[in-house]
């Protein structure tokens, strides 16, 4: 699978909301070839619902908090503090719990924990 962090963090937001999207529908959602922006809105609205959850599970982590206090220095590490903070949740998406950490990273974590939409 495309779970490879290096892969997950050099793809653009857009790109990773198209392979959320692939966890979430079957590849042929029966509508047009060109079903890009109906791909994208699904995994938006899957991961807005996520919302409340993220905060329970993300914010106040203190290893999430250093991660956060050196921005842009080390991605990857910030993902991994996420990854472990949902895992030690046991956070069950339908999504591999790597891709979800990427996206969370993407969007921020201080943006989510703040409540900002």
């Amino acid at each position: 699978m495309r779970e490879d962090l290096d892969y997950l963090l050099g793809l653009s937001e857009r790109d990773l909301d198209l392979l959320i999207a692939e966890h979430l529908v079957e590849r042929d959602l029966g509508s047009r070839d060109d079903d890009e922006e109906e791909r994208v809105f699904i995994a938006g609205r899957w991961f807005s619902s996520l919302r409340e959850r993220l905060r329970g599970a993300v914010c106040g982590n203190e290893a999430i908090e250093r991660a956060l206090e050196n921005p842009g220095e080390n991605d990857q590490l910030l993902v991994a503090a996420i990854v472990d903070a949902l895992l030690t949740v046991s956070f069950k998406v339908d999504v591999p719990v790597t891709i979800l950490a990427v996206k969370v990273a993407y969007v921020g974590v201080r943006k989510i924990c703040s409540g900002d939409e």
